[in-house]
């Protein structure tokens, strides 16, 4: 077979030039605000100008190329270092993509639990509601049970303890983490709200890791940074860069405009909003630390003109990203993800299925395939049926990015003449050798040739992907860290417990 390689442009390279020049121009004026004075103090000394007062600083044009060409030069490096055919190099990204390294193959169906969701679908009681301990464990252990699934942080907020009280805000962070430390064999990134948080977590990594070595090599429990749109590095964000910098742990960065409140009506705008917000900030970390790695992805949101609020599933949130990424993809040759994983649906159902599937082969038929799993609502609700839904769709996406053709013409006229006219194929060796690698096989959105409505009803997807849940949940035993590792992890969540729990205030 042979994979698609031609992919649709959004933008002309015209087009493209003008994103950039545009985007340079608006970090120039009128800037961008730090909220941190080592940034601040950092970006005056490569050349920007600095109003402390207002904590503003105007990017030259200069600086903004050159740390272009320092993330060029950082991916060409390690493209260079790693073997690119395992997607899981990539192991802060909640989802897994296909960027300028892979347009020669089709990628492997991976993609993460994570995204921190505030609350968790119930299928049984049909509501959405804050997740126990007992929902997180089930997640982190349906994770293990499905292999597309390379990575797990939280897919939830461990908000409540297993028997319903509540978490102590500060020890949300650490707790989910520390289950999945115990009880995941493929950890992945994890929310960090706060500085103080982050000494535990990166301590949490090298228990799990074996040792400090190791676990920078591949850091985990680690977490993607928000601006706040437009143009604004809020204090508490900073603070964590700046934190994470002095390990050299990477720089994620995911801007979030939104059309009709941060930024105007035109689409446009957003992508120049979001592209500007990811090089302000990869233009500050460069300048504290020029070898720090950088990372991004542009999650877009529109005005909803009925409720008021934001939407993330429409054509123009989709237009954003992609052309945010394509303009990182093509212009400056390093990676950009899009939101493929925010889709507005808050239950699991059709009007997800056609959200996520819209958006994800949206993405993919620009060049940016991109595999989500389970978010709902925005992003404040995870499913555990909308998984297993989401990896059918990104079954069947795959399948079509594979495309036809290649080395298959000849063998086929072969097939063909052997069986003759009115010949059929149903019975024999090649079907049955071929068939599971040339016909998509789902797990719960099934192909029903019938105009039963009762069948039909039998084949809910949401209501099999459930059944499939426990399915999974039943047969696939609970993983469980060496012994001596989960002792150090409860003596490291005791002590956190005792410096954090009673923390309240602002975020540091």
């Amino acid at each position: 077979m042979k994979p698609l390689s031609q992919f649709y442009k959004l933008l002309t390279e015209n087009e493209l030039d003008e994103l950039h020049e545009k985007v340079i121009d608006l970090l120039g004026d009128p800037g961008m605000k730090f909220e941190n004075q080592t940034m601040l103090e950092a970006l005056q000394k490569k050349g920007a100008k600095v109003d402390f007062t207002s904590q503003i600083a105007k990017l030259p044009k200069s600086l903004i190329e050159e740390t272009i060409i320092i993330a060029r030069k950082d991916e060409l490096e390690r493209t260079a270092k790693k073997n690119l055919a395992i997607e899981t190099d990539f192991t802060n990204m909640l989802t897994f993509s296909w960027h300028t390294p892979y347009r020669n193959r089709t990628p492997k169906v991976q993609a993460s639990f994570g995204g921190g969701a505030p609350l968790f679908y119930d299928h049984v009681n049909k509501i959405n509601r804050y997740a126990t301990g007992d929902d997180f464990l089930r997640m982190i252990n349906l994770a293990e049970g499905l292999p597309e699934i390379v990575t797990v942080g939280n897919p939830v907020h461990y908000i409540k303890e297993k028997d319903g009280s509540d978490v102590a805000p500060k020890m949300v962070a650490i707790k989910g983490a520390a289950l999945v430390a115990k009880h995941s064999s493929k950890p992945g990134c994890t929310t960090v709200i706060d500085k103080r948080q982050l000494p535990y977590l990166m301590e949490l990594g090298r228990i799990v890791k074996g040792s400090q070595g190791e676990y920078l090599k591949n850091p985990i429990f680690v977490n993607i940074h928000d601006t706040e749109p437009p143009l604004r590095l809020t204090r508490p964000e900073a603070s964590l860069i700046e934190a994470m910098l002095k390990y050299n742990l990477s720089t994620f960065i995911l801007p979030m405009p939104l059309v009709g409140i941060s930024s105007p009506i035109y689409p446009t705008a957003a992508a120049i909003l979001g592209a500007a917000e990811i090089l302000g900030v990869w233009t500050a970390v460069k300048a504290i630390n020029e070898n720090n790695p950088v990372e991004a992805s542009c999650v877009s949101g529109v005005l909803n003109p009925q409720s008021g609020a934001a939407s993330f599933a429409t054509p123009e949130t989709v237009m954003i990203d992609l052309a945010v990424a394509q303009l990182f993809r093509e212009k400056y040759g390093v990676p950009c993800g899009t939101g493929v994983g925010l889709i507005d649906a808050p239950v699991p159902g059709a009007l997800s299925i056609f959200e996520r599937t819209f958006k994800a082969m949206a993405s993919a038929l620009i060049g940016e395939p991109s595999f989500a799993a389970g978010l709902i609502g925005g992003g404040v609700v995870f499913s555990m049926e909308q998984a297993i839904i989401d990896l059918d769709i990104a079954a069947c996406q795959n399948r079509y990015m594979r495309g036809i053709g290649g080395d298959e013409f000849k063998e086929s006229l072969e097939l063909i003449r052997d069986k003759g006219i009115g010949g059929l194929f149903i019975d024999t060796n090649h079907t049955a050798k071929n068939f599971r690698n040339y016909l998509t096989m789902t797990r719960v959105i099934k192909n029903l040739k019938s105009t039963s409505v009762e069948e039909a009803s039998k084949n809910d997807p949401v209501s099999l992907a459930h059944e499939k849940c426990l399915d999974i949940l039943k047969s696939t035993p609970l993983y469980l860290i060496e012994e001596d590792k989960a002792r150090e992890i409860d003596k490291l969540v005791e002590a956190a417990q005792k410096e954090l729990a009673s923390l309240k205030g602002a975020m540091e």
